[in-house]
């Protein structure tokens, strides 16, 4: 049926909910992605400050100049993917070509060829990272926008967004096994280069099912361009409900990316704990995470999306707090305790910050009459993933200001004081004030259920009236 200047495409249920399969299909596309997100936001520091004799600076920048890039790239797929037309719809041929593209990419960042000027490695690995991101934007800006497009149920984008959650994490728990997987295979380059071939793999194979897995799914179909690109962006920066979104996943996902970057520097350095041991810490935290997601589920059902997601914010920023306390001296399940509580509130931020972006896309096409949800997923995405540049690079320059020693044996060179005290504030405090600042955002937030419905039902009599009126 049409709808404003689109046409629908795939069937949906009067009440707008989902096949269980498709819920499944569509959130396992998450996982190749998370692999790459995560692997880089973890791994990838200590990689190039250990292995590779990368200083902490030039890290730094190479993360930074590949987020900049990322800035022009989100808006630009966003466009494409919204004024595509093929036999597949206009989202889904981008999720296939996005995971090759990631997957080659992130097996050529962690094999770097023995090159034996620094220059050269550098230039590299850059360009490594540029292909990575070029891969993880062409899937998932398209992948963003399909929520909005699947269900207008506002609960049942909830749903959907908890199975991208799901395999968010399990992509996450493949993420944190590469530490063990390195340490494994010899604690070198060459076993980080095996652990990049691996997960490669894994990358593809995710965007592959989800390609061919989402094909009943309900999606609309450009009619025509009636807005210019400049125009779209530009009016986007009305949607206020959005706007109060960005700013609140952007201070989570930089508080998450510092401290997840300054996560192997802590835990291996300050309290002595072995790559293996890191490992089932994040394993723990995972685990939890998923545990938590059908306890927020129907917590929301119950208190509303914002309000669920204000008090696992608040919690998870109390709870890093304490790290500013904790000593290689502590005994090991202090250490595991926080693992839990951090997962249980880092699960109710996981699911409810992605389910409130449908609502928001939707608000601006009925506020606009503008189909364009990629561009507006495209947002969200920048946000995402400058933030997760922005954060392990601005860790890796206060390492370097505090005065970090960079080497090629590993993570057992001697830091001084100021080092410490460093890693110790980008640990606890630095996330947690950020994590704190984001409830500003979302103590604004007022886009409900009861709001969308009446903007629908607003829209429905306005289509009504003109309908009913006598052409001249």
């Amino acid at each position: 049926m049409k709808n404003g200047n689109s046409q629908w495409r795939g069937a949906a249920p009067a009440d707008g909910s989902l096949p269980q399969s498709l819920r499944i299909n569509f959130g396992a596309g998450a996982l190749g992605m998370a692999v790459i997100l995560n692997t880089m936001g973890g791994i990838l520091a200590p990689f190039m400050t250990n292995f590779l004799g990368i200083s902490a600076g030039a890290a730094a920048t190479l993360l930074l100049a590949s987020k900049l890039y990322d800035m022009v790239t989100d808006p630009l797929m966003g466009v494409i993917s919204d004024r595509t037309t093929t036999r597949w719809g206009r989202r889904r041929p981008f999720l296939m070509l996005g995971g090759v593209i990631g997957a080659l990419g992130f097996a050529l960042v962690f094999n770097p060829p023995a090159l034996g000027n620094q220059d050269l490695l550098i230039a590299y690995v850059l360009g490594a990272l540029l292909i990575t991101y070029t891969g993880y934007t062409v899937f998932n800006i398209p992948y963003l926008a399909m929520p909005a497009e699947m269900t207008r149920s506002y609960h049942e984008r909830t749903t959907l967004m908890s199975h991208r959650v799901v395999f968010i994490n399990i992509g996450a728990l493949v993420a944190a096994s590469s530490f063990a997987m390195v340490q494994w295979l010899g604690d070198d380059r060459a076993a980080h280069g095996t652990m990049g071939w691996t997960f490669a793999a894994l990358i593809l194979l995710g965007s592959a099912y989800c390609f061919f897995g989402t094909a009943a799914a309900r999606q609309t179909s450009p009619k025509g361009h009636a807005w210019p690109v400049g125009a779209q962006i530009r009016t986007a920066f009305n949607n206020k409900p959005l706007a109060l979104l960005l700013g609140a996943k952007f201070c989570q996902l930089l508080g998450l990316s510092a401290s997840g970057a300054m996560g192997v520097y802590f835990k291996v350095g300050i309290l002595g704990l072995s790559y293996q041991l890191t490992t089932v810490y994040l394993f723990t935290s995972i685990l939890v995470i998923l545990a938590f997601i059908p306890v927020w589920n129907m917590a929301a059902r119950r208190h509303g999306k914002r309000l669920i997601y204000m008090a696992a914010s608040a919690g998870y920023a109390l709870v890093t707090l304490t790290w500013l306390l904790a000593t290689a001296d502590d005994p090991l399940s202090w250490i595991f305790i926080r693992a839990v509580l951090l997962g249980a509130f880092a699960s109710g931020i996981l699911v409810m910050g992605p389910a409130l972006l449908p609502d928001a896309v939707e608000y601006d096409y009925l506020k606009t009459g503008m189909r364009r949800e990629g561009t507006l997923s495209s947002f969200y995405a920048t946000v995402e993933k400058l933030a997760f540049a922005i954060g392990p690079a601005l860790t890796l320059c206060f390492l370097s200001g505090f005065g970090y020693q960079e080497g090629t044996e590993g993570m057992q060179i001697e830091q001084p004081q100021s080092a410490i005290i460093a890693i110790y504030i980008g640990a606890g405090l630095i996330p947690a004030a950020l994590y704190g600042f984001s409830l500003a955002f979302l103590w604004k937030y007022d886009l409900s259920e009861d709001r969308l419905k009446a903007l629908r039902s607003r829209g429905n009599a306005a289509g009504r009236e003109s309908a009913s009126r006598p052409s001249s």
